[in-house]
């Protein structure tokens, strides 16, 4: 975290201390209307509480889940043309991937309330591959080939993923 932010956050814990305890009694919730009452006082909609309840009751990280779903998309993309004796260029596997209507379909399951934007998410796959830092997502163990339960070999990652030629 860049120092400033830091110095940020911490500014706010320091006027906390300085101040002393919150003055504010805690809410006590113990029924249905209570608890729409208390979220509509913290301008929370039901869907975000929803996503939230949903999200720590059941350990589901949501962007995880997306990031990995969007990363399979793109490498079972790359199989098939890896399959079809040549491989696109990325930018174009990416544009075939975000294109296909599966993958709208997920989208609006993760964020039923955004609209799809398709340069939006040819853009931020395209990007997110890109990364350095994702690197460790791509390897053996992450990927299945498609409708079966063989794992896709690391070889095959690499020379799908990484040769450039």
């Amino acid at each position: 975290m860049p120092k400033k932010n830091i110095q940020k956050e911490m500014m706010s814990v320091y006027e906390t201390l300085l101040d002393g305890p919150p003055k504010v009694r805690r809410e006590e919730v113990y029924s249905w209307s209570a608890l729409g009452e208390q979220l509509e006082k913290l301008n929370v909609s039901p869907e975000e509480a929803y996503k939230i309840v949903r999200a720590k009751v059941s350990g589901e990280n949501i962007r995880f889940n997306w990031k990995m779903i969007r990363f399979t998309f793109f490498v079972w993309e790359r199989v098939a043309e890896d399959k079809n004796g040549y491989l696109k260029p990325k930018i174009d596997t990416v544009r075939s991937v975000v294109s296909k209507p599966i993958f709208e379909d997920y989208y609006y399951g993760y964020f039923p309330n955004t609209k799809f934007s398709y340069e939006k998410e040819v853009k931020l796959l395209n990007k997110l591959i890109a990364e350095k830092s994702q690197r460790k997502y791509f390897k053996e163990g992450y990927y299945y080939y498609h409708r079966t339960s063989d794992l896709i070999p690391n070889k095959v990652l690499d020379r799908i993923l990484w040769d450039s030629k």
